[in-house]
């Protein structure tokens, strides 16, 4: 069991430009101190390892590869990226990622952010779970 998770949500459609970042809407569930939602990005506050769920539905406004990946403190986190391929403008993909991250202790606070690259799109839903395992 975990002793901190958060579960955002956004369900209004968002344009974001290549290299934005995708609002992460508002809480839905939140239990315990060490995240919390500030603006677009989660904050990790305590030392440990924080499972990372991210789920986001995107149409591109052009045809293209439309790319998300999760940063920490403005770094991608390796292989924590997901694209898709379309060849039509508009056509609404779903994109996940899972990832590990590894917060250091003495207060070194980070804070995760997902950020679209590849082709700028519409986009319709996201949901973002952080556990600290």
């Amino acid at each position: 069991m975990s002793k901190s998770a958060i579960y955002t949500a956004n369900t209004t459609t968002q344009a974001v430009a290549v290299g934005g970042t995708i609002s992460l809407g508002s809480i839905i569930r939140r239990f315990g101190c060490s995240v919390n939602l500030n603006g677009n990005g989660i904050n990790l506050k305590d030392g440990g390892y924080y499972d990372v769920d991210v789920s986001v539905t995107a149409a591109p406004t052009a045809i293209g590869t439309v790319t998300v990946t999760l940063f920490r403190n403005g770094v991608a986190v390796p292989g924590a990226t997901a694209s898709s391929a379309v060849s039509t403008a508009n056509n609404p993909v779903n994109l996940s990622i899972a990832a590990l991250v590894r917060e250091n202790c003495c207060g070194d606070d980070s804070t995760l952010t997902i950020v679209l690259t590849g082709t700028a799109s519409s986009v319709t839903n996201v949901g973002v779970v952080v556990e600290k395992i």
